[in-house]
């Protein structure tokens, strides 16, 4: 498929893969400063939020939760939520009827107007308990790297039979995930999705790299088997469609960055605006601007990191030490140990070599 598409009802206009399109940023600029859509300008606002460009698309994440997905629409932009996000964050008790109805007024359990920041705050804390330690460590992780520019990746996989010969240790695919393309004759795809895509530079002026990551709490049971670790399988397929896909990665990802920048500044100035510091918003490593206006030219590296994360230093020396070693040796992964997530811990960046880091 190629790298630039034809956007939905748009005649023969064309979209970059990985990117909004103009018409739905200049669309997105206009809502920032909507007097009656003030939801999209608290969103931009929130430092918390991060904000993942996909194809014709934006999704808003907070913890690894999609709190908003956000698409062009006849109107200008269409938003939608999980109903779950919308719960609202009270203790209360209610009463159980005879007739079997629960007395209670449903505009009182769960927000059926956005209304303000208030709003924001508690669909925040609605998806807190739902995210999970893993997904909350990924983010602290990723708001502490500026180089990072995508998460949850979801990338079209290898054809199973091409993954399936280099996955042996994982002969089973998850039928859930194969297209409809398996009977007409065509090799089955799948989604692959990884945690983190980010930027690096190595040296060569004109040239930076698309690295993807898969995180993990050294906790994760698919670290550890008395033969062949999950995780190893699972990195053998990424590693088939990051091959896959390489190409077309390397051409649409500029697009992207662009987006992400045009962003970046509409966060700033709602924000100024607003009379908060611009300061307190995540902030972007220059490469991602370089490949933006293509001063860098964009290579993919086929070979997925493993992240490790969520130790101590008395484990790190251990049982984190035992693990990582060994996949490193005898699966020849490249593993990346940071320890806990913070605001110094740079996880997804290219390490000098593959060993430790301090926590």
């Amino acid at each position: 498929m190629s790298s630039v598409e034809n956007a939905p009802g748009s005649g023969t206009a064309a979209v970059p893969y990985r990117s909004l399109g103009e018409p739905f940023l200049a669309a997105l600029e206009a809502l920032a400063g909507a007097p009656n859509e003030a939801w999209w300008a608290d969103v931009l606002a929130d430092p918390d939020l991060l904000l993942a460009v996909r194809n014709r698309s934006l999704n808003v994440y907070y913890r690894g939760a999609s709190l908003f997905r956000i698409t062009p629409a006849s109107e200008g932009v269409a938003a939608e939520t999980h109903v779950k996000y919308l719960v609202r964050q009270r203790q209360a008790m209610t009463r159980l009827a005879a007739d079997g109805g629960f007395g209670l007024d449903p505009a009182a359990a769960v927000w059926t107007r956005y209304e303000g920041p208030a709003t924001l705050a508690e669909m925040k804390r609605a998806a807190t308990p739902l995210a999970g330690l893993e997904k909350t460590g990924v983010h602290a992780l990723v708001q502490a790297s500026p180089n990072v520019v995508d998460v949850e990746v979801s990338l079209t996989g290898a054809p199973l039979e091409t993954a399936a010969e280099l996955d042996g240790a994982q002969a089973e695919v998850d039928a859930a995930l194969q297209s409809s393309d398996a009977d007409a004759g065509v090799a089955p795809t799948r989604q692959d999705r990884l945690d983190v895509a980010s930027l690096e530079e190595r040296g060569v002026a004109d040239e930076a790299w698309l690295v993807f990551h898969e995180a993990k709490l050294a906790t994760n049971p698919a670290l550890r088997s008395k033969s062949t670790p999950t995780i190893v399988g699972q990195v053998e397929r990424y590693r088939a469609t990051l091959k896959h896909e390489a190409d077309r990665l390397a051409t649409s990802y500029p697009a992207l960055c662009r987006d992400l920048v045009r962003l970046d500044t509409l966060r700033r100035t709602v924000r100024l605006a607003r009379g908060l510091d611009a300061a307190a918003l995540p902030q972007r490593d220059p490469l991602v601007a370089e490949v933006a206006s293509g001063a860098r030219q964009l290579r993919v590296d086929s070979e997925p990191r493993l992240v490790l994360f969520g130790f101590d230093a008395d484990q790190r020396d251990g049982a984190v030490g035992t693990i990582t070693e060994s996949l490193r040796s005898q699966h020849n992964l490249r593993v990346y140990a940071v320890g806990r997530p913070g605001k110094g811990t740079a996880a997804f960046r290219r390490p000098k070599d593959l060993t430790s880091s301090p926590v």
